[in-house]
């Protein structure tokens, strides 16, 4: 399970790699073009609830897996992402990653 890691390193949000992976291209695709957008997913500091980021390019943000796998990228998946991030928001689901 990898995680992201946001601001001054002290916020890690984990994701299982696999998904963490398709954040990772979605992001940087809408940040190399400028473009900021918000990001929900579950609270794993709590195991409950959520939380919403704020993706800008001036704010550090980091990826970090803990696997040096490559994952193949699931187009399907991507563009359901891809929308969400073109619309404001991207909800990040485990079952998200189920969807191919």
């Amino acid at each position: 399970m990898g995680a992201i890691v946001y601001g001054t390193g002290e916020n890690r949000f984990h994701l299982e790699d696999r998904m963490l992976a398709h954040v990772k291209t979605i992001t940087l695709m809408k940040l190399r073009r400028n473009e900021s957008f918000s990001v929900t997913l579950r609270d794993t500091s709590t195991e409950r609830g959520r939380v919403t980021l704020w993706l800008h390019p001036s704010i550090p943000l980091q990826f970090s897996f803990d696997s040096d796998e490559t994952f193949e990228m699931d187009r399907p998946l991507l563009e359901d992402l891809m929308h969400g991030a073109n619309g404001g928001e991207v909800t990040v689901r485990p079952e998200a990653s189920e969807l191919a």
